[in-house]
């Protein structure tokens, strides 16, 4: 699916609802209206269904700049700003030092922090809420340097949009397109049934294309239950006989 900017999408609503040839201009009273329903749907499409999607999980070392997150490590120093979008982390913290040398650090939950009040182990954690921030602290008994990068994954707060060149994350735009024209057309109704109809499922589809996996990379059971006798294991403690194939 190619990327659309806030003016496309806005542009094939128009299409759906007024079937003529001359879109609304950027500073006309429906376009504005328009963007404020785009956005409606952007938050539809965060919040769905629970959906971890994939189009927000980024690197902090990726993030913009105007997000404020830190990337430098200083010595003496254990608490960092994450970026403003963050939400949660998705995996280890590292750090690399000028030579190249990547070092990582385990993130447990910060109720677990008092747990290495005496240790030296190489663990972090995130504190914060949507409205102080969230920041991110190591352990403060291991040694920190000087000029080390920090970055680590995190899932991200959907872009809202705020000029028509703004290009949405949503992975299929024409969700966005649909939902706007369900909400302003003339219908007697609330919302246009059959744009909504066709929206709704248009994020259906996007929520299968999110979970479906990798193509040619299944998803595979890890490889810890090898040692889990009794879950389904044969004499040999092996995972084979969890494979459908072998059933």
């Amino acid at each position: 699916m190619s990327a659309l900017n806030e003016q496309n999408i806005i542009q094939n609503s128009f299409y759906l609802l007024e079937k003529d040839s001359t879109p609304w201009g950027t500073s006309d009273d429906e376009y504005t209206t328009a963007r404020g329903f785009l956005n409606l749907g952007v938050g539809r499409w965060e919040g769905y269904d629970n959906t971890s999607w994939r189009e927000l999980w980024v690197m902090n070392s990726n993030a913009l700049s105007t997000l404020g997150g830190d990337t430098s490590v200083s010595a003496s120093t254990w608490d960092y700003d994450t970026p403003s979008d963050f939400i949660r982390p998705g995996g280890y913290v590292t750090t690399t030092d000028s030579a190249g040398g990547v070092k990582f650090y385990r993130v447990i939950p910060v109720e677990k922090a008092n747990d290495f009040a005496d240790s030296t182990a190489d663990v972090c954690w995130f504190t914060g809420n949507n409205s102080t921030g969230r920041d991110l602290h190591f352990n403060p008994n291991i040694t920190l340097t000087t000029g080390g990068t920090i970055d680590y994954p995190y899932y991200k707060r959907a872009l809202q949009s705020s000029a028509a060149s703004t290009v949405l994350e949503v992975g299929d735009p024409n969700f966005l397109s649909y939902f706007i024209a369900a909400h302003m057309s003339e219908s007697s109704d609330s919302v246009d049934g059959n744009f909504f109809t066709i929206a709704e499922g248009l994020l259906k589809q996007m929520k299968s294309v999110n979970n479906s996996g990798i193509w040619s990379t299944p998803f595979n059971i890890d490889s810890s239950l090898e040692d889990l006798d009794g879950f389904g294991m044969g004499s040999t403690g092996g995972i084979s006989s969890l494979n459908p194939t072998n059933r």
